[in-house]
């Protein structure tokens, strides 16, 4: 982690085509907290929302998932991930880091299953829990720790 991201509060987001998971943490201890899952029919109303958790929680920066497939070929949401980042430098005038976020989806599932949350409330909590995750990765690999959060 280097010294400018010390003290600063991160939001992380989930990105997929129906909901945006985001989570937020403290780059100082390595932290991260899921906040909400957006359900969103138009890209106006999901930027309003982020807007409006963006002005509560002031960012330093923010984390976007980008999905990767082990191939190597691009994934069918890289684009438009892409271009939601662009929208999100653009809007907030903030630094938008990305990191690979595979199988946070899985591991989000598989954690919330294991500690006994129904399926109703499980598929709303996925997509913020691995919002959680992918900051938690984003700050290992900052901080230049060679151990995964698993």
């Amino acid at each position: 982690m280097t010294k400018s991201q010390k003290n600063k509060l991160f939001l992380a987001f989930d990105y997929s085509g129906k909901r945006v998971g985001v989570a937020m943490g403290d780059a100082s201890i390595g932290i991260a907290h899921p906040i909400k899952a957006i359900s969103y029919k138009t890209s106006k109303e999901l930027m309003a929302e982020i807007e409006r958790i963006v002005s509560e929680w002031k960012p330093s920066a923010l984390v976007v998932g980008m999905p990767r497939k082990e191939s190597g070929e691009p994934h069918s949401l890289e684009k438009r991930v892409n271009r939601f980042c662009k929208t999100l430098e653009s809007r907030f005038k903030l630094m938008v880091h990305t990191i690979d976020e595979s199988y946070t989806s899985v591991e989000a599932d598989q954690f919330l299953s294991e500690n006994k949350v129904g399926w109703e409330k499980r598929k709303k909590m996925i997509d913020m829990v691995a919002a959680q995750l992918i900051l938690e990765d984003f700050f290992i690999a900052s901080s230049g720790d060679t151990e995964s959060r698993a």
